[in-house]
């Protein structure tokens, strides 16, 4: 979805992606209206196999594959004749923060890029997120889907959110549950679901690698 300033030229651009199995609607377009109004062109996706986007099977995460479209994305706003192409910058916020990382230091195009709250270490925050006596469980539920999807299964799921320890999810703090479960408009398409290899996915994401650990230098 693609947010126009209502004033004539050439704009300076944002593109714009949202959470961890999120679609655009949970919050991005009111933030991506509020840019317009400040003259930004603002550019909203969902990632595929989510939203409004296509892509099968649905529910999927894989990080390169939303990095290698948002880079498409990227293209094209620079098509676009309101847009000034040698002023395009990039927002992402959690799972997408990550890929702001990735493509601010690998896509020369972008002028400003903004990492809200971005994924670091897929490793190190699953290590948060399960306790050290349910990571042998986890890993033989990751180990049976692989197997499953060499016999011809179709990739198995579970939910995204819940607050029930009964089920099995990506999330359970209770603001997780609150921003995934939040009203949406109609005809949203959105689901509580994902795909267990997507948590496989994202234990191997690693955008840190991509940062500078090093001090500024001196003036």
């Amino acid at each position: 979805m693609l947010y126009v300033p209502n004033r004539p030229g050439r704009h300076p651009a944002i593109t714009m992606g949202h959470e961890y199995g999120a679609v655009k609607e949970m919050a991005l377009l009111r933030l991506a209206a509020t840019f317009a109004e400040a003259g930004f062109v603002a550019l909203v996706h969902d990632h595929r196999t989510f939203g409004a986007s296509d892509g099968t099977p649905r529910q999927d995460i894989d990080p390169w594959r939303q990095i290698e479209d948002w880079r498409r994305a990227i293209t094209y706003l620079e098509s676009r004749p309101e847009v000034d192409a040698d002023r395009i910058g990039l927002w992402g916020s959690s799972y997408a923060g990550g890929h702001a990382i990735v493509l601010g230091a690998t896509d020369r195009r972008l002028k400003a890029v903004v990492a809200q709250v971005p994924t670091i270490s897929g490793f190190e925050q699953s290590r948060r997120r399960v306790t050290p006596d349910n990571i042998a469980a986890l890993d033989a539920v990751l180990d049976a889907d692989e197997r499953a999807q060499l016999a011809g299964e179709a990739p198995r799921t579970q939910a995204l959110v819940s607050a029930d320890p009964a089920v099995a999810a990506s999330y359970r703090a209770q603001d997780a549950v609150d921003f995934y479960l939040q009203e949406l408009p109609e005809g949203t398409r959105w689901d509580n679901s994902v795909t267990v290899r997507s948590t496989h996915k994202a234990r191997m994401y690693e955008p840190g690698v991509l940062i500078d650990p090093s001090p500024p230098p001196h003036c």
